[in-house]
């Protein structure tokens, strides 16, 4: 079974992550990639909303249950911790190219940093706590550093960056 790659985009809140990860799945996927996405969470959420039968089923102590319908399905498992990453991709994401994960800045995979001049924080992962695992930075700021840096309205360039550095292969167009 091959692994499917993960990339990580990691950054400052209201750095702009998730308007970049929705453009660049828009490009991937227009490109013939199937991507994925997982977004971390800090805390407990629901998708479960309270009334509807798959909550009544959740709350009877279904450890796990499935909604589906024509165009969609989800899954909603009990956990007691937190699942690791790979585990995750590994049990619900084979059938992917890439998928990209929003936050998770902890973990080992590759990752890229999104900063926001307005902000005014400083890198993340190149800093006080430097990231071996950061492989470039997308910035509206101009700054020397140690991997690439790409303005973030050149969704084209860190597409290319991406692909090659996963040595992912388009699929011919139609």
């Amino acid at each position: 079974m091959k692994k499917v790659p993960l990339l990580g985009f990691i950054g400052n809140s209201n750095s702009g992550k998730t308007t970049l990860l929705t453009t660049l799945i828009t490009h991937l996927t227009g490109s013939g990639l199937k991507v994925g996405a997982v977004k971390h969470h800090h805390r407990s959420f629901t998708i479960d909303h309270k009334g509807k039968d798959s909550q009544r089923f959740t709350a009877a102590g279904a450890r796990k249950t499935i909604i589906t319908g024509p165009e969609q399905t989800a899954l909603i498992e009990q956990t007691s911790t937190q699942l690791p990453l790979d585990d995750l991709a590994a049990a619900y994401l084979q059938d992917l190219d890439l998928i990209l994960v929003e936050g998770f800045k902890q973990s080992q995979m590759p990752k890229i940093e999104v900063q926001r001049q307005a902000l005014d924080l400083p890198l993340l992962s190149r800093g006080d706590y430097y990231d071996p695992n950061l492989i470039a930075v997308i910035s509206d700021q101009v700054q020397v550093l140690d991997v690439p840096l790409f303005d973030p309205h050149d969704i084209s360039a860190i597409s290319t960056f991406i692909c090659r550095h996963f040595s992912l292969v388009l699929p011919p167009q139609q």
